[in-house]
């Protein structure tokens, strides 16, 4: 055998597999244009596709919540950073953490926005920093986070008596709230400086590369 057959075979089978393309091609425009039947049950198909769809998304978005009214509780449960080097540090590993699972996939947006989220917790000016993760945030993980955060406000509204354990949530805001407290894009003071008249001047340096 010839070391040109090869070649030969794999051309030849190519050629049949695009002729029988073609072929189905121009038979399903055909049936398209002139079979009434034929585009019944193209349209039976496409609202198929689309209800198993929509089934997938509403299962999709069910699961999410039960995840994020989970991690709300583990977050309500744990510890603040009580000194203001405790927080900014807590602050950035938060942010690092959430950037990173950010970019794991969608089975990770969940962890990601609970870790923005933890981060949100100690800034002391939630809706400044609400409007820098509009910006800078993959538009998923931003809709979690602002789920999260209406769960963590109706959480705080139905906590009663002093032995409560849930963290007060930063204050809820509409998107206009967010784009009029929005600081310039790129400047975004850390938890310490953001808190006295006169801050350290540490940037949220990974935050505002990609607002840049």
């Amino acid at each position: 055998m010839s070391a040109s057959t090869p070649i030969r075979i794999a051309g030849a089978t190519a050629a049949v597999a695009l002729t029988g393309f073609l072929g189905y091609a121009v038979y399903f425009d055909y049936m398209r244009r002139h079979s009434p039947e034929f585009r019944k049950g193209l349209k039976k198909q496409h609202k198929k596709l689309a209800v198993a769809a929509e089934a997938q998304s509403k299962a999709e978005k069910e699961r999410n919540s039960k995840l994020l009214r989970q991690a709300l509780v583990e977050i309500q449960l744990e510890a603040v950073p009580s000194s203001p080097e405790q927080q900014e540090a807590y602050f950035q590993e938060q942010v690092a953490e959430g950037e990173k699972t950010a970019t794991m996939g969608p089975e990770y947006q969940v962890k990601s926005a609970s870790h923005f989220y933890r981060a949100l917790r100690v800034y002391p000016q939630p809706l400044e920093l609400l409007g820098i993760y509009q910006r800078v945030v993959p538009p998923p993980v931003w809709a979690l986070l602002i789920e999260l955060t209406s769960l963590s406000g109706a959480s705080a509204a139905s906590s009663s008596g002093p032995a409560s354990t849930a963290i007060p949530p930063p204050p809820q805001a509409s998107v206009a709230d967010i784009d009029d407290a929005s600081p310039v894009v790129g400047e975004a003071p850390s938890p310490t400086s953001a808190s006295a008249s006169q801050g350290s001047g540490t940037d949220w340096e990974k935050v505002s590369e990609e607002a840049a």
